[in-house]
């Protein structure tokens, strides 16, 4: 399992960001959206594709981590 640290998404006037545990990048990428896109219109979906695929992305590789999922996160603010 990877930790990936997530930076620049999460936007509220100021960038946040997000530490997801997941197998591969494919998997955090579906992780992230699943829980902070999920059930919203198409128009936020783009944007958070966007911040995604934007995003600064540090991984932390073989960690002993059970389960994919959001670790932590924060929105940013203003």
């Amino acid at each position: 399992m990877n930790l990936y640290i997530i930076n620049e998404v999460l936007y509220d006037y100021t960038a946040g960001m997000c530490v997801i545990a997941a197998e591969s990048l494919p998997r955090c990428e579906q992780v992230f959206m699943e829980e902070f896109a999920c059930g919203d219109s198409d128009f936020i979906k783009e944007c958070k594709q966007k911040e995604f695929n934007e995003a600064g992305i540090k991984v932390i590789e073989n960690v002993p981590y059970e389960k994919e999922e959001v670790v932590s996160y924060v929105y940013g603010g203003g």
